[in-house]
């Protein structure tokens, strides 16, 4: 037995070694631990090659120390599944920082770390008593890297200036430009055209760090305070000093406040060395050289054997030649191949690109003859003089004579090139593209056009275009996404195709953009793949964002089947052999795919010579003419401010040699003017600028004057001598007329905030609390500090939740649920009161009706204001006047501009947005844009009878009065022929999604229009917009002048059509299965017992996983929210598996009628089963009311409702018990086959019987429950988990994160689906019963009756479920959201409403400290519910840890692994009071199996590293209690004191620990001796040996640690009563016993480091064994 227990201690001399492996970079740091002196440190990038640099890590480490041992522990983003391979300890990244800082910096009140890809922020705080440091709040970025250091690597690429000399370039900066922080992709859209603008790099640079710091404080701060000094660490922070610099401007810090750390690049590094004092003291930890090199070689086979893989491009060489032969390029013309004398008449076409130069001569066959292409190196001028420069001289060389016939330009820089050179025509590219692909395929019917950093998909029918979509403001999938990964992997560009071949195993990687990528890279690159794997992944992901981002068809058939693809990156071989797989189909690669913009903009100003020659008889062209180059020049002057307007634009001014200039970066027309504002010609240009814009109707701007003037009022008050400030944000965009005037009615002043501005935004940035929600939400908190500063007595913010419908659709009540609950985030987060002493009036209110309005502004004005009900009708009939003066002013308008375009036979374009896009800094000024392009702008609420529109059809519910708004404006411009429609929506806006889905289908069935979709946030994109928007109304142009010429018909108009075609009707209820999709999988077979009790037949699916999220994804629009794409993708799935004959079978879907996307889940199941092939299968739903006639035979009945009511107790107590058992059962999975066993009861009964049956299973269920074998003495940390409610239940959209979180130690809680359910009831119940809502007898007395219905439920429930011992009845809904109720109140309704902040409270009330909060990427509600309260939470529980998680589609669970160690590792650190404050010590445990044997040290290495530093803390503390008995000290003790029984908690857990490995273990070579005839005599000696030792380990240890530990508890017991005794004597009596506590635990720190290294031992052969 000596080589199972042999065991040698760690010397004093041994070496403490971190390493950092993180997303880009490895780090390492080695310290003695003896003078915490750093040894050894460094710094450097792997290129994607991660084990790779390890390895020269740790062979470079025992070079320098050949002769000092060396214990290891890893921490990083790249290092965990490394670390469990090597046998390391390993510690969350976030954890091993704030060790090192608690280490170092123990005056750092907040660390703010910037990484390769991930960026953290610390808080601290130390306790005034006992001057202990303690972490309070930890923030890692989600999927983003934006502000990271990919993004400056990606930044300094696109300056050309190398990353280490970025800091130097931003040093020299003055200029601060507007730039995102959000990505590297969004920053390039705003860098490019400041460059092609010619903005000085260093300003650039200096914009970036702004951008960056933006970025961070913004995403990770989420509306924390961050109080100084704040210590500045990672790579990004080490070697770009200014950019410290740049955060402490914005946070206001002196010199004082800001710490930079020695090795700031290592923090993380040297946190894991010093973890290997603390928590991983007793951890085997120690490697010798051979021995961990051989560990890593290990790892790399097994980590790469394991990782999922795509298929090869190409399955033989012979199948590759063929497809290079059938795209094999042409190759370009050049004056070489001309005959000297000759002559060559040409066109010039110059395409000025994002990021490249091009220009194609086109002859006066239309062939091309000669070209040139370059990056434009941020002076796309210079690169184009002087290539045409180099081309005249070429052709004067070969005695070639070149005329250019006519000049035109496109591109970017199609304005600057056209001024510059005098060009005969200039076009937005979309036209150029479209006509090139033309050229060489006259059948095209679609044409992609891929560049550097924009996308064009054109739909073309006879050559005509019919539609152009361009990609956003994101450039993922562009040529950009390529480079940028193609550098990190030091991967030349011209290389990819060939590396993206040469792929052995291809990495799957997802739909997803650069930055969001970056985390499934991280991951791919641990699993050992390699950088061509990656790259080929990336190809393929190229192609998926093009058909999940930007173009959005599910239906490939509708590109049709002459499809050409085009633009710089698909000369990429391997992106077009990933489109052509991805389609199907073959297609055309254009002949000279990177310069189609060019040869399109030559053959369009042929053709303009060609009809004006024919026309006129010749065409003389304003071309300077190549000749004229070698004089030409031009001088640029950048920062120009314009004076003119307050937008203060810095503008560029051009002036070129002959005396023209050009400006550009002007937002108005008025900065188009250069000049003195007191010189007369200037302001005689303006007057003139202005007459012209002012000549083209504005009701943009109209509607802005409108709002917000004075309207009629008389005051019924004298003066309140009270200013009340309103921010003029969100709602009051669309109320203000109605407020104001009510104010002044009463005699108060109503002050609103003044117009956003960028510096107003950026001022509340840090008091955001989601990074994600919307821009107009994010500008909330600035308009609140402009109130401040405005000094106002209020700032009023009602919570208006409902609002009296304005349309034709009943339904269409509610409110944006950020609209409504931002007020509520204001309060929790931001509250004017507590920051400013401001009083924040946020009243919340219910109108469902005009009379609900009446009747609740009269209680709060009476309660507030003590105001008069008389006087307040009164003032309400003003307010109410007011708004309908607007909105017949506004209308007024809109009708004389419509009667104007139609009497001129032009038209209009309908801006339809919400009404805060009204705001000028919101929408970009996309209404001038438009304007200034000749075209008359109207929002939606100007269109004469828009709310007249029957939307019966409508394939959505309409729900808000916004909407309603935008659908019905869709159908009248639609119908007109004078009328065009844009959409623009926010960026992060959920309930845009499929609103524009559906405008989309509204234009197209009723006019056969295509409308533009414009999608905004807080960056600047004002280049990239103004191309989307020329290209439609280009597109809209060239429609309109064939169809005046009669070569393309007008599109009829039609009627809108039923979209339900499909129904299920009578007959089918016999003829048809219906598929139920999964909530919870409990949930599912409920509510499929359910059905078929009510005469249907109904089955419940499987639990969807990829291909579930895959189909999803493919047939649901990608904006959507992941459970929407999850429960349709698993219907999908189960369509597709064969299993099912469309003409028998259905499909079950949710339905509920609000604010929450699952309003239109069934819209959405209706247009993915069209799109997927499943046109004839019907949907039901458990919708009784059935608006749209969707299952006219089906609706579910009254008893059916009681039945899922009665039902939902149960299966929530079984998934309670569930969660209360398996984690401590002692059979692996028995607890889950007695759950499965007693839910199949209870959905048997309830099919069979109805609520009957369902009692007698759930009678049986319990009994199976209560028979589980389970051992909770030692009871586990509590997790609890709320959010969304599918991602909560579903684990196949949460990634299984509740067997995860078991299997790191945790009893998880979840939020019960009963009180999801019930919420609606409730809500309505209340806001009957205390807000008197107009809600009518009926729906009151329903609302009543079941809210009533579900407490009898939970009392039948509770009686059967109280025969389990470890059941205790449930806090029910009406006791429960009493303490959430001052955050929010429990009428309040948005997704899970109050349900988030009651569970928390509640359970954070019995102990538990550790919540997750799941939620879809966009989610509205958790906004408002989840992130927004989240502040407010951790002020009344500080210790808690609150995670929001966001999940979509493609979410790495690499990445949410990394944040949720995080809160794992923070829950298992040690509780140290000299050090962490006075949390007592808990040691996690997990149920040993053998595949999990590798972790078992780690596991008892942290039990006892807690009874070491237990007995460390009585023993530092003593030797002080004899020199000097302190109240300080005392009460230090007294913590020691109360908590001493943990020690026998820790012992006791070791014992555990040890019987449950030696049970298991018996089993396992139980099980392999009984299979081992064919074994040798060793290998059966071996197998003895492990049961032996765990034998030993657990009869003999658990023992006397028993023993040991119950002595311990009863001397703590006799300290506590002899703590504070006077008496003679007692004193020594104390020390006697605190002697003997001491030893007691020494004793058992040596018997668990005995047990600790025989487990290791154990595990070593266990791990082999199996």
């Amino acid at each position: 037995m000596s080589d199972v227990i042999d065991f040698e201690k760690p010397r004093q001399s041994t070496y403490s070694v971190g390493l950092d492996i993180g997303s880009t970079t490895t780090k390492a740091v080695v310290l003695d631990p003896q003078t915490h002196d750093v040894l050894y440190s460094t710094y450097r990038r792997h290129f994607a090659h991660q084990i790779e640099s390890l390895e020269a890590i740790v062979e470079e480490v025992f070079e320098r120390f050949p002769d000092r041992p060396c214990r290891f522990s890893m921490s990083g983003s790249g290092s965990k599944d490394l670390a469990a391979q090597l046998g390391i300890p390993y510690i969350q990244e976030v954890v091993a920082n704030a060790t090192a800082v608690q280490k170092r910096y123990p005056q750092a009140r907040c660390a703010i770390e910037l990484g390769g890809q991930d960026a953290k922020m610390i808080f601290f705080e130390r306790d005034d008593q006992t001057g202990v440091v303690t972490v309070t709040d930890m923030r890692m970025n989600g999927s983003c890297a934006g502000g990271t250091g990919a993004f400056i690597d990606e930044i300094a690429a696109l300056l050309k200036i190398d990353v280490e000399r970025l800091d130097d370039a931003a040093a020299m900066g003055s200029t601060v430009y507007d730039i995102s922080g959000r990505c590297g992709v969004y920053a390039k859209t705003d860098i490019q055209p400041l460059l092609n603008a010619g903005a000085r790099k260093e300003d650039l640079a200096l914009s970036t760090f702004h951008a960056i710091a933006k970025q961070t404080l913004g995403g990770l701060a989420q509306g924390l305070d961050i109080h100084p000094p704040v210590i500045f660490e990672g790579g990004p922070l080490t070697f770009n000093p200014h950019l410290i610099g740049v955060f402490a401007e914005h946070l206001g810090l002196s010199a004082q406040d800001i710490i930079r750390p020695k090795r700031p690049e290592a923090i993380v590094a040297l946190g894991a060395a010093f973890a290997l004092e603390g928590m991983f003291a007793h951890a085997d930890a120690e490697r010798s050289s051979a021995e961990l090199l051989a560990s890593i070689a290990q790892a790399r086979h097994e980590l790469s054997e394991h990782a999922a893989s795509g298929a090869r491009f190409f399955q033989s060489t012979a199948e590759r030649q063929t497809f290079a032969e059938r795209h094999r390029l042409p190759d370009v013309c050049s004056a070489a191949t001309r005959a000297p004398g000759s002559t060559v008449r040409a066109y010039l076409g110059i395409d000025s690109g994002s990021t490249t130069t091009k220009f194609a001569l086109v002859d006066e066959d239309g062939q091309l003859v000669d070209a040139f292409y370059a990056t434009n190196e941020g002076e796309p001028l210079d690169i184009a003089v002087e290539a045409l420069k180099k081309l005249a001289r070429t052709y004067e060389d070969a005695g070639v004579e070149l005329e250019i016939l006519g000049c035109a330009t496109t591109g970017y820089g199609e304005a600057l090139f056209a001024h510059a050179f005098h060009a005969d025509l200039h076009m937005v590219e979309t036209v150029a593209h479209a006509r090139a692909a033309v050229k060489y395929d006259p059948q095209a019917s679609f044409v992609l056009d891929i560049g550097g950093q924009d996308m064009k998909a054109i739909w073309l029918e006879d050559g005509i275009v019919t539609d152009i979509v361009v990609n956003e403001a994101c450039s993922s999938g562009c040529g950009s996404f390529l480079q940028g990964f193609a550098q990190s992997l030091n991967i030349r560009m011209e290389d990819i195709a060939s590396a993206a071949f040469d792929a052995e195993r291809p990495a799957q990687l997802g739909s997803r953009c650069t930055v969001f990528m970056n985390s499934s890279v991280v991951t791919e690159q641990k699993n050992g793949k390699t950088a061509n794997d990656i790259m080929a992944g990336l190809c393929r992901s190229i192609v998926e964002n093009v058909f999940t981002k930007v173009i959005r068809v599910s239906n490939l058939d509708s590109l049709g089947d002459h499809i050409v693809v085009q633009g710089g990156t698909f000369r990429n071989d391997a992106v077009l052999a990933a489109f052509e797989d991805y389609i199907g189909k073959p297609v055309t690669r254009a002949p000279y795919p990177g310069l189609m913009g060019a040869i399109g903009a030559a053959l369009l100003v042929k053709a303009q010579v060609e009809e004006q020659v024919a026309r006129e008889g010749n065409c003389m062209s304003t071309f300077i003419g190549l000749d004229a180059l070698d004089a030409f020049s031009y001088r640029q002057r950048s920062n120009l401010t314009c004076p003119f307007c307050g937008n203060a634009c810095a503008r560029t001014l051009v002036t070129f040699s002959d005396g023209s200039t050009f400006v550009t970066g002007n937002r108005c027309e008025r900065g188009s003017v250069v000049g003195d504002l007191g010189d007369e010609q200037t302001r005689a240009k303006l007057k003139q600028v202005r007459a012209q814009a002012a000549s083209v109707p504005n009701l943009f701007k109209t509607r802005e004057q409108l709002l917000f003037k004075e309207y009629p009022c008389t005051p019924l008050l004298p003066d309140q001598h009270t200013v009340i400030g309103l921010p003029r944000v969100l709602a009051l965009w669309d109320q203000a007329p109605f407020w104001t005037t009510l104010l002044r009615a009463l005699g108060f002043t109503p002050r609103l905030s003044h117009l956003s501005t960028r510096a107003c935004y950026e001022e509340g940035l840090p008091s955001i609390a989601s990074d994600t929600v919307c821009f107009p939400a994010k500008l909330v908190h600035g308009h609140l500090r402009d109130l401040a500063r405005q000094g106002v007595d209020r700032i009023f913010m009602p919570v208006v939740t409902t609002m009296p419908t304005e349309n034709r659709q009943d339904t269409s009540v509610s409110m944006c649920a950020v609209v409504k609950g931002y007020p509520l985030v204001i309060r929790n987060s931001d509250n004017p009161e507590r920051r400013f002493g401001i009083p924040f009036d946020s009243p919340l209110f219910h109108w469902y009706s005009t009379r609900d309005m009446r009747r609740q502004l009269r209680a709060y004005l009476k309660e507030a204001f003590g105001i008069a009900p008389d006087v307040a009708d009164r003032a309400l009939e003003q307010a109410r006047a007011a708004q309908v003066q607007f909105k017949d002013e506004l209308v007024a308008a809109g009708r004389e501009v419509l009667s104007k375009v139609e009497q001129e036979g032009g038209y209009a374009i309908v801006l339809a947005s919400r009404p805060y896009h009204n705001d000028p800094l919101v929408n970009h000024d996309i209404d001038t844009l438009i304007t200034s392009l000749g075209t008359p702008v109207l929002p939606p609420d100007a269109i004469p009878g828009v709310n007249d529109v029957d939307l019966r059809n409508s394939l959505i519910d309409v729900v808000n009065n916004f909407h309603a708004r935008m659908l019905g404006s869709a159908v009248i411009a639609a119908s007109s022929p004078h009328l065009e429609y844009v959409q623009l929506v926010s960026f992060g806006c959920g309930h845009d999604a499929y609103l524009s889905d559906e405008i989309l289908r509204i234009m197209h069935e009723v006019g056969g229009k295509s409308p533009l979709v414009l999608k905004v946030d807080e960056s600047d994109a004002a280049g990239p917009l103004k191309i989307r928007v020329r290209s439609f109304v280009e597109t809209i142009g060239i429609r309109r002048r064939e169809q005046a010429a009669g070569r393309k018909a007008l599109a009829p108009v039609r009627p809108l059509e039923d979209p339900y075609h499909a129904k299920f009707e009578k007959a089918d209820r016999k003829r048809r299965v219906i598929l139920v999709p999964n909530t919870s999988h409990a949930f599912s077979m409920l509510m499929a017992a359910v059905f078929s009790k009510q005469g249907v037949q109904a089955v419940p699916l499987d639990i969807g996983r990829e291909e579930a999220i895959a189909l999803g994804k493919r047939y649901v629009h990608n904006d959507i929210c992941f459970p929407a794409q999850i429960v349709i993708g698993e219907l999908l799935a189960a369509l597709k598996s064969g299993k099912f004959d469309d003409a028998h079978v259905a499909v079950g879907q949710g339905k509920y009628i609000g604010d929450c996307r699952l309003t239109h889940y069934t819209a959405l199941t209706r247009k993915a089963l069209d799109d997927a092939g499943f046109a004839d299968v019907p949907i039901i739903t458990n919708d009784d009311v059935d608006f749209h006639n969707v299952h006219p035979g089906f609706k579910m009945t009254v008893a059916s409702a009681i039945r899922v009511a009665m039902g939902l107790p149960m299966i929530d107590i079984m998934e309670e018990l569930l969660r209360k058992t398996r984690p401590y059962e002692l059979e692996q999975g028995s607890a889950q086959r007695a759950f499965d066993a007693g839910l199949q009861a209870i959905t048997d009964g309830m099919r069979e019987s109805g609520v009957h049956g369902a009692k007698r299973g759930f009678k049986k269920a319990i009994e199976l429950m209560k028979d589980v074998p389970y051992d909770r003495s030692r009871p586990r940390p509590t997790v609890l988990i709320v959010g969304e409610y599918l991602l909560n239940f579903h684990p196949g959209a949460n990634r299984e994160i509740e067997r995860y979180l078991e299997a790191n130690g945790f009893e998880v809680i979840e939020a019960r689906m009963t009180d999801v359910i019930r919420k609606t009831y409730f809500y309505k119940d209340a806001q009957v019963r205390e807000y008197k809502v107009d809600a009518g007898f009926s729906q009151a007395a329903w609302f009543s009756t079941a809210n009533a219905l579900f407490e009898h439920a939970h009392d039948v429930a509770d009686r059967i479920a109280s025969a389990h011992p470890l059941y205790t009845p449930v806090t029910r809904m009406g006791k429960l959201v009493e303490a959430s109720d001052p955050i929010i109140h429990h009428t309040f309704d948005a997704g899970e409403g109050v349900l988030i902040p009651a569970e928390i409270l509640e359970h954070a009330a019995h102990g538990c400290n550790a919540f997750l909060i799941l939620q879809p990427f966009g989610c509205l509600p958790n906004h408002v519910v989840g992130r927004g309260i989240a502040k407010r939470l951790k002020e009344l529980y500080p210790k808690a840890q609150i995670l929001p998680l966001d999940y979509d589609p493609d979410v790495s669970f690499a990445n949410l692994e990394n944040r949720l160690q995080m809160l794992i590792m923070n829950a298992r650190r040690k509780a140290d009071p000299t050090v962490q404050g006075t949390q007592p010590p808990r040691i996690i445990g997990n149920v040993i199996h053998l595949d999990e044997a590798r972790e078992l040290p780690h596991t008892v290495a942290g039990c006892m590293a807690a009874v070491h530093d237990l007995n460390s803390s009585f023993a530092s503390l003593y030797e002080k209690m004899k020199r000097e008995r302190t109240p300080d000290l005392l009460s230090r003790l007294r913590f020691l004191l109360n908590n001493a029984t943990a020690i026998q908690d820790e012992a006791d857990e070791l014992a555990d620990y040890a019987q449950r490995l030696a049970r298991r273990i018996d089993e396992v070579t139980r099980a392999a001796v009984q299979n081992a005839a064919a074994r040798d005599a060793g290998e059966r000696q071996r197998i003895s040996d492990v049961s032996h030792a765990a034998s030993e380990i657990g009869h003999l240890t658990s023992l006397e640690i028993a023993l040991w530990a119950e002595q311990v508890h009863r001397r703590s017991s006799k300290l506590e009563q002899l703590f504070d005794s006077e008496k003679p004597g007692d004193a020594e009596r104390l020390k006697a016993y605190t002697d003997e506590v001491m030893g007691l635990s020494e004793k058992i720190t040596k018997r668990a480091e005995e047990l600790g290294t025989r487990a290791a031992k154990v595990s070593e052969i266990a791990a082999q064994i199996n």
